[in-house]
């Protein structure tokens, strides 16, 4: 069940939610439509998920889009927000939710294996950044989701540069009022589940299914989402450079 926005206090602003056709990504989306913003949302496949997520956001009776984007491609992502500037006039939040994990120790990985999780996890969240340096209004919010789990090397180095780059992004558009943040889910379950360690399977940091907060069950999207929320709205006006912590105390 998505959890009730407070108010529509984003009313009049432009949001994109890379990556925002499920799991995470989809519920941040929703919260965003219902506070009231025009809201746009990229994904690099899955049509269905992202047509069921686009009469979602219809339902909250703000403008919604769909856009097809590879994030890991810096053209593609030029494009998308280039074009949600274009249409809409301005963008005024960015929420970076795209990532991958695999369930594989260290010495197993491959060399692909190493680029694919730098590609799907560091290089296009710096893609998103680079893009929303340029193109968000002046106070603007760009929120991503990092996540990183210890056990989970590669993936975990990755996401750590994720949130050194917001540590820096944050200083650079200070001047422009514009907020860089992070938030780190813990183990967080959708209807996307990705094996357990060791396993060798590929999924989205979300999907991981072992493990546990010290409350004794794994998180849901609609308990990461609205800490992103948060951060995107103007009462976190002074929260930048931020990682955020959203795992339930970890066990």
């Amino acid at each position: 069940m998505t959890p009730v926005y407070p108010a529509r206090d984003l009313e009049g602003k432009v949001a994109l939610v890379v990556g925002g056709s499920r799991g995470q990504g989809a519920v941040c989306a929703e919260l965003l439509a219902m506070g009231g913003a025009t809201t746009v949302f990229s994904y690099a496949h899955g049509e269905h998920a992202a047509a069921r997520t686009l009469t979602a956001l219809d339902r909250h009776g703000v403008t919604a889009e769909a856009i097809r984007s590879d994030a890991t491609r810096s053209a593609d992502v030029d494009i998308l927000f280039e074009g949600v500037v274009a249409r809409h006039g301005r963008l005024d939040i960015v929420v970076h939710t795209v990532g991958a994990v695999l369930g594989k120790a260290l010495a197993e990985h491959t060399d692909e294996d190493f680029d694919l999780l730098i590609d799907r996890n560091a290089r296009s969240a710096f893609n998103t950044l680079r893009a929303a340096a340029r193109h968000l209004s002046d106070h603007g919010r760009y929120v991503a989701l990092t996540g990183a789990l210890p056990s989970i090397g590669v993936h975990s180095a990755a996401k750590a540069a994720v949130e050194l780059l917001v540590r820096a992004a944050a200083r650079e558009l200070a001047t422009r009022q514009i907020t860089v943040n992070a938030v780190a889910p813990g183990p967080v379950t959708d209807s996307f589940p990705c094996g357990p360690p060791g396993r060798g399977r590929l999924g989205q940091p979300e999907d991981i299914v072992s493990g546990s907060s010290g409350r004794g069950r794994l998180g849901q999207p609609e308990d990461i989402a609205p800490v992103v929320a948060w951060l995107a709205g103007d009462a976190a006006g002074w929260v930048s450079g931020q990682t955020i912590r959203a795992d339930g105390a970890p066990s």
